[in-house]
């Protein structure tokens, strides 16, 4: 009788074990590098606020819906929005569903902050995604800045977030002080998606990018 219980609560602990391997696989690792770009980019609130495109967020850029309860009402604790954005990240940025090929920890970190800005959905159908699964790496680099707008509006913060991404995307591949677009940069054509070359708006937002991805590579 006692070989058959511990039989049994062994074979319960191994297939507890083997499905829980299997469940988890597609679940996104969140890395470090990404926790502290995200962070970074959506900075701490710890009462509700509406983002850019008018949304009540917040923490750490989690955006409310109708499954969040009382949530707007709340006052979080610091603890509490890392935990909400390490919950998003691998709920709402999980970028392993859509990329097909092997990426570099510094690829893998700039893509799951696009995503988790411009949600999966786009995500799922951007030019980025696509150059990157056909392994045109460079070809992606111009299509970062397609992504800069929210309500139609071209907004700084998102033409400064995608410089950043583009920087730490193309570590050490790409010169991040050279003012000219990437594709300039390549010898190139420039994506005609970009509105001319997105990469020369401001060099101000470019600086500030550059700041942010040396600190990313130095942290």
């Amino acid at each position: 009788m006692q070989l058959r219980k511990v039989l049994v609560l062994t074979l319960f602990i191994f297939s507890f074990g083997f499905f829980s391997l299997f469940a988890s696989e597609d679940r996104l690792p969140v890395s470090a590098g990404a926790l502290r770009l995200i962070r970074r980019f959506e900075g701490f609130r710890p009462s509700v606020y509406n983002d850019c495109a008018g949304h009540p967020t917040i923490g750490y850029g989690h955006l409310i819906t109708s499954s969040d309860g009382n949530l707007a009402s709340r006052v979080l604790s610091e603890s509490d929005g890392q935990a909400l954005l390490m919950a998003d990240i691998q709920t709402k940025a999980n970028i392993l569903p859509y990329v097909r090929v092997e990426l570099l920890p510094s690829q893998s970190n700039a893509l799951t902050s696009l995503c988790f800005n411009i949600g999966t959905g786009n995500f799922s159908k951007s030019t980025v995604l696509q150059k990157v699964n056909a392994g045109e790496i460079i070809e992606a680099y111009e299509y970062f800045g397609h992504w800069r707008r929210a309500g139609g509006q071209i907004i700084q913060g998102l033409v400064k977030r995608r410089f950043a991404e583009l920087f730490i995307f193309a570590d050490n591949a790409l010169d991040p002080t050279d003012d000219r677009a990437p594709s300039i940069q390549w010898g190139t054509v420039p994506m005609k998606v970009t509105d001319e070359n997105w990469a020369l708006l401001r060099s101000d937002l470019r600086n500030e990018a550059v700041k942010i991805y040396e600190n990313y590579t130095t942290d």
